[in-house]
């Protein structure tokens, strides 16, 4: 059957086939182009307010097809705040941003582990954070999970996820919600871990974002009252790199996905899957998605993406420095459940910081991440990963990191961290920011 486009949408694809036309980037391209800027941007929109630094950006859309954007205000004494915005479905901010967490000040949050945000079938509204504990160690955090019922006007008392009695560090936390509304929150836990020596930690997010420190434990834990309350917790893997997040999906039949960076012999750190077929009781054996041959004595700071597919099938995209290839993103897919993987496309050359991010364009998924432009954190995407060819690549925002991305029925959203308003024009410190445009591929 033959859709006919609205004018709107036929403009769109006839200025993305314009522009790549003239920039002599195609499908087939051998390499990607990231220097080109993304035609039919909507001018930036401010999202945090007040004079917080805010950071580490998350973003769901609700079967409406209004947008939520979540992200952590950062004040003095590392006090800082998990808020939340409302959008119209086209872009239109509605009311003033809200707390989540009840007592203020209590979250914590830092650019690897941004704070999660979902919308439940009944149009629930859930949050994932992690808050500061107390400890003999000087470092220990708990997750929560906070709720809204009236479309993040007013949230809830939070709930605690982790189950573990002693302070101990948990973070790296991945949600998502499955059709029939239950709840699965996944993250990496050092409650079975000895932490390593304050002076043999160490983290440099300038040279990179390699952190040292123990290996963490994955785990999971599910909620089928709507969050009121979770699971014993369940051990999914150890020996996994402590600082990139994991990830989480589900299919329509209800198989739930998760997946970390496992550290292997010899210091290799490579993507793991594995699959629950019975709402995470039981997990098959990981597998390894991609042999990149990536040695590293620390942690990248980059999870991967999982999206599950209409059709039961997995697309998995991540970052690799290994020796087998390019330094870039890759992505690959599974159609039998994760038993075996496809082989690995290149989705973009070149640096990435930061987990990326997976976007159904309708038509095909859409990659956005941060790279470096100019010496700069740029925000980039591409629109046909999965692709035998390397895609062309754009511009979304130049000055801008730590990207989070959503599609509603008509709209693609990214929210961004940067320092301008737009190319050029600086605003009062590090802010949130919000860009939309008309779904690519419609």
């Amino acid at each position: 059957m033959h859709i006919r486009k609205s004018p709107m949408k036929l403009t769109m694809a006839l200025l993305f086939t314009a522009l790549i036309a003239i920039s002599g980037c195609t499908r087939n391209s051998a390499r990607s182009s990231g220097n080109v800027p993304l035609p039919g941007l909507s001018e930036p929109v401010r999202v945090s307010s007040g004079d917080a630094d805010a950071a580490e950006p998350a973003i769901a859309a609700s079967p409406d097809g209004t947008v939520f954007v979540v992200w952590v205000n950062h004040g003095p004494k590392s006090q800082a705040d998990v808020m939340i915005a409302r959008f119209t479905g086209d872009g239109k901010m509605q009311g003033s941003p809200v707390r989540v967490n009840t007592q203020p000040g209590t979250a914590t949050a830092w650019r690897g582990d941004p704070p999660t945000v979902a919308i439940a079938p009944d149009q629930t509204v859930l949050v994932g954070w992690t808050a500061r504990v107390e400890s003999e160690s000087g470092h220990a955090t708990d997750i929560y999970l906070s709720s809204s019922k009236d479309h993040g006007q007013t949230f809830g008392a939070p709930v605690k996820v982790n189950d573990d009695p002693k302070p101990a560090d948990h973070g790296m936390h991945s949600l998502t919600i499955a059709k029939d509304g239950r709840i699965y929150v996944a993250w990496l836990d050092e409650r079975n871990v000895a932490p390593l020596p304050m002076k043999d930690m160490k983290m440099d997010m300038k040279s990179g974002g390699n952190h040292t420190e123990s290996n963490r434990e994955v785990f999971v834990a599910s909620s089928t009252d709507a969050g009121r309350s979770f699971t014993k917790n369940q051990r999914v893997a150890t020996n996994v790199c402590p600082c990139c997040k994991t990830a989480l999906a589900t299919t329509p039949d209800g198989r739930l996905y998760i997946s970390w960076r496992q550290v292997l012999p010899g210091d290799f750190r490579h993507i793991a899957v594995a699959s629950s077929p019975d709402h995470g009781q039981t997990f098959t054996p990981p597998k390894i998605v991609s042999d990149d041959q990536w040695v590293l004595a620390g942690c990248p700071v980059s999870g991967a993406t999982l999206f599950a597919g209409n059709d039961g099938s997995l697309q998995v995209l991540w970052y690799s420095e290994g020796n087998n290839g390019e330094t870039g993103l890759y992505s690959s897919a599974t159609k039998d459940q994760g038993v075996t993987f496809g082989p690995r496309q290149l989705v973009a050359a070149g640096s990435v910081r930061g987990t990326p991010v997976l976007v159904d364009r309708r038509g095909g998924l859409a990659a956005i991440w941060q790279g470096i432009e100019n010496n700069s954190g740029t925000v980039l995407i591409t629109l046909w990963v999965g692709d035998a060819a390397v895609p062309p690549s754009f511009v979304v925002v130049p000055n801008a990191e730590l990207p989070a991305a959503a599609a509603n029925a008509e709209r693609l959203f990214i929210a961004y961290v940067s320092k301008f308003a737009s190319a050029g024009k600086a605003a009062a410190g590090q802010k949130v920011w919000l860009v939309s445009m008309a779904k690519p591929g419609l």
